[in-house]
This record gives C-alpha cells, structure tokens and sequence, in this order.
C-alpha cells in the first residue's frame, strides 16, 4: 500500500510538471490575455470564421477558406465563454493533452523521469513554430500526439496489439485531423501502411478486419455530424469546392524543383532534420528485430509529413505537426549525453550540464519565447492597436454598416462589431484557383461600397496589396474615400457620403 501512495504522488507531481509545461508554452500565445498581441495572419482568419459562427454565420457560405470545419469549431466554445481569453485556455488544454502523452510515449524509450525531462525539451523545440497561435498545425498537435503514443504502445507492447477502443480513438484523431487540414494524414498513412504489411504477411487476416472496422468507426464517429452539419446548413456543395477541390489545388501549383527546395527547407527549420536523419539509423541498426516495423512506420510516416508539407512552402509554423516526432529523437540523445556526463560527473551535476546543453541547442525557441515576454510591458501593443482601430470603426459606423479589410489577412474584424461586405473577407493567393473569385470580390466591393475600407499598414510591412485584385477598388478610394485614420496599423478610408 505504501508504494502504491508514493506511485500516487508521483504521478500527481509529474502531472503538475506537465501542466506547467504547457502554461509555459501556452504563455507565448497572442492570446495570452497578460501578453495580448496581433495573432499570425492564417489565425486572423480562423479566428473571424469562428467569430461569424457564434454570431450565426456558415463557414464557406459567408466566408471563404480552405481549411477543414474543426480549424473554426474548436475556437468557437472559448470564443463564447470568455472571448480570446477562452480561446487562450483552449490553447492551454491542447497542449497540456499534447506534454500528456508526449510523456506517456517517452517512457516507452527511457525512465520516467527522464520523459519528463525530454518532454520539457520537445516543448522547448516546439516554440521556434509555435508563432501561428490557434491554427490548423497547433489545433491538430493532440490528435497527433495520441495517435504517435498509440501506435508506440501497439509496436512496444509485449503482445504488439491494439485494443479496440484504441482503434477507435486512432480513427476519431484521424478524422479529426484531417477536418483541420487534409494533409494531416501522412502519420497514420506511415504506421498503418506498415501495420496492414505485417498483418498480410503473417496472414492475420481477423485483425486486420477488426482494426479496419475500429478505425472506420471512428472516422464515422466525427464525420456524421460534421456532415449532417453541413448538409443542414446546405454548405456542403461549398465545403467541397473550397476545401477538398481548390484547397487540393492549391498544392499542385509547384513545380518539382519547387517542391524539393521546400522540403530542404522545411527540414532546415528547428532542427527537422533530425528525426529523419535518426529514423533511418534506426531502421538500419533494428532491420532484423522485431522492432524495425515501428520505425519503419516512424520514418516513413515522417518523410510523407514534410514532403505533403513542401507543397505548401516552408513557413516554420507548418514544421508545429512534427514535434511528435521529436520525442522519441531527444530521448535518444538524452540517453547517450547524459550517460557521458553521468560518468564523469555524476546525477546532478549531469543534469544541470545537459539542461544547459540543451537550452543552447535549442536557443532559437528560447530566444524567440524571451523577446515575446518582453512585448507583455510595452503599453502600446499590437493588440492594443487592433482594439483601438477596431473603437474607430465602430464609433464612425453605425449598425447594419459593412467594411472590407484588403490584402491577405483579416487582422480586423474580430476586433469590430462590423462586418464584411464580401465573402472573400480575405484576399489571399490561394484564391486564385476558384475561377470567379476576383470578379466576385469586386462586384461585391465596388457595388456594396463598404462603409470603411481597411488596409493594413503596419511597421512590418505584411498589407499585401495585390496590384491586379485591388486596383479597381484602390481607384474607387481615391474617388470617393477620404483618410479616416493612419494610426494603429491601418489605413482607415470612410465613404464621403
């Protein structure tokens, strides 16, 4: 009974410790309401969609985007209960779900104080991609996370299976993922491709039957709704040209030489190279074992991740979905520089060297996480430019009266009560694979005639005007628009009459 107690204490400690991971890194977010700044231009996006669904609007019907239903949904429970502070405790429970079982997979691979030690550190590689804030890559870090910790145990357990329920789970993650983002799938591809492999071989054909059906009904368990959602609200028609059609489109524009660089590149980002590169050592050392089918899934899955990736560009907030990867990777490094140092120097003095080790390894995060607590004592932030730009429109409009924000964000409209006299309520490239977007945007800009027009103006320079989109409309400005303000990061035109 007395070890049973002390096992309770323990595990309440490391649960504690866990927490405290998360918060430090959930204190880095825009929306940290001691640290409130302008959120990266994709969450000005997410955020507004979600925004309109709590005051009753449909996503892809009133407002066009390529990302799956969950990348809104998920922000909308924290947008009504508290506002961006919500949607800043949404991020703090993500994450607290992604240290869980970050550490539950790394006791797979070392002692289980030393996983609390790597799952620190994976945190800490983690903030170098963690800019985004509430996104597609951030919002997906937990279904990913269980599903890695899943398939571990399932290659590391000593019957090397699955129970049902966590077929089940695997697929409701799957799902969940991908009505983020559809290119979230290449980890499950990577894992389950080897798992049906081995099942065929070994002419396991019952087991394989029972995971498939596991799996589908958990994809059924996130689709129905979301589904029904759709068909009820009659968006589905939308959903499916903006986020299956164009959004699949998108990522066939590159060329192969465009592609390859991308992946180098996105590799090159924090380190992301080094999962790879220790996946296949791994895969050549464990080729005879039993073992060599988890990390033939765990390299294969990886490679599929960063080249689905490389189709996009290698913005380092798209590397955020690797960092399951990563803890298996640290773990292994740990292991081997600590027992150097532990020969040497012995238990503390080891650890404090491989603290210090690490924190200057991965001092791109660190330095990036110190430079954002400093904004937290500038008394004229970003976020309180946005809060003020937002009073201005509100207090020269008047219900009922419509705006358009130019360029390729939408920094603006959760900070107004006014909304978007288009659709297209952002203007960014991805758009030019629907055919008619342009036309549309302009009749519904220069016919509508928004009572303000926004265009961003901040220091850092990211309005993203785009000549040939925004000419008509720049042309009208100048003709019936005076200057209503150029404070606070934007250009605010009223309408003269």
């Amino acid at each position: 009974m007395l070890s049973i107690d002390k096992q309770n204490v323990s595990d309440k400690i490391i649960y504690i410790v866990l927490f405290l991971i998360a918060f430090g890194a959930a204190f880095s977010s825009t929306y940290n309401p001691l640290n409130f700044r302008r959120m990266q231009l994709d969450s000005s996006v997410y955020i507004t969609v979600a925004n309109g669904i709590t005051h009753g609007h449909l996503p892809y019907k009133d407002f066009v985007d390529n990302k799956g239903p969950l990348a809104y949904f998920l922000s909308v429970p924290g947008l009504l209960l508290g506002g961006f502070t919500g949607v800043w405790i949404t991020e703090l429970v993500i994450l607290f779900i992604t240290a869980l079982f970050a550490w539950k997979t790394t006791i797979f691979f070392t002692t289980r104080n030393k996983a609390l030690f790597v799952t620190a550190f994976g945190f800490v590689a983690l903030l170098p991609f963690f800019f985004i804030n509430a996104g597609t890559e951030e919002y997906s870090l937990p279904f990913l996370m269980i599903s890695f910790y899943i398939f571990t145990k399932y290659y590391f357990s000593p019957k090397k299976d699955a129970s049902f329920h966590e077929i089940v789970i695997l697929g409701i993650c799957f799902a969940s993922a991908i009505m983020i983002r559809l290119n979230m799938f290449p980890l499950w591809a990577g894992f389950c491709l080897v798992i049906i492999i081995e099942a065929l071989i070994k002419r396991h054909f019952t087991l394989l039957g029972k995971y498939a059906f596991g799996f589908c009904l958990g994809i059924l368990i996130i689709f129905i709704p979301i589904y029904i959602y759709l068909k009820v609200n009659g968006i589905i028609d939308v959903f499916l040209i903006q986020v299956i059609f164009n959004g699949t489109a998108r990522g066939f524009n590159k060329g192969i030489k465009d592609i390859v660089k991308t992946f180098y590149e996105t590799m090159s980002n924090g380190y992301s190279f080094l999962p790879l590169i220790l996946g296949v050592y791994w895969m050549i050392i464990n080729f005879k074992k039993h073992i060599f089918a988890f990390y033939a899934g765990y390299t294969f899955s990886y490679f599929l991740m960063i080249l689905f990736f490389s189709f996009l560009s290698s913005n380092p907030h798209y590397n955020l979905v690797l960092i399951p990867y990563f803890f298996p990777a640290i773990s292994f490094l740990v292991d081997i520089i600590y027992s150097v140092f532990y020969k040497r120097y012995g238990k503390n003095l080891s650890l404090l060297f491989l603290s210090v080790l690490f924190c200057l390894f991965f001092s791109e995060g660190l330095s990036k996480y110190i430079w954002n607590l400093t904004k937290a004592f500038n008394s004229y932030s970003t976020g309180i430019k946005l809060i003020n730009a937002g009073k201005i429109i509100d207090e020269n409009t008047k219900q009922g009266d419509k705006i358009i924000s130019l360029g390729h964000n939408a920094f603006i409209y959760p900070f107004t009560q006014r909304e978007s006299v288009s659709k297209y309520f952002y203007q960014g490239y991805w758009l030019r694979t629907i055919p008619s977007a342009r036309e549309d945007f302009l009749t519904d800009v220069l016919t509508g005639k928004p009572f303000i027009i926004a265009i961003f103006n901040d220091e850092d320079g990211i309005g993203e005007i785009d000549g040939y989109w925004h000419e008509p409309v720049l042309t009208m400005i100048d003709s019936e628009y005076r200057l209503l303000s150029d404070d606070n990061g934007f250009k605010l035109f009223i309408r003269n009459n």
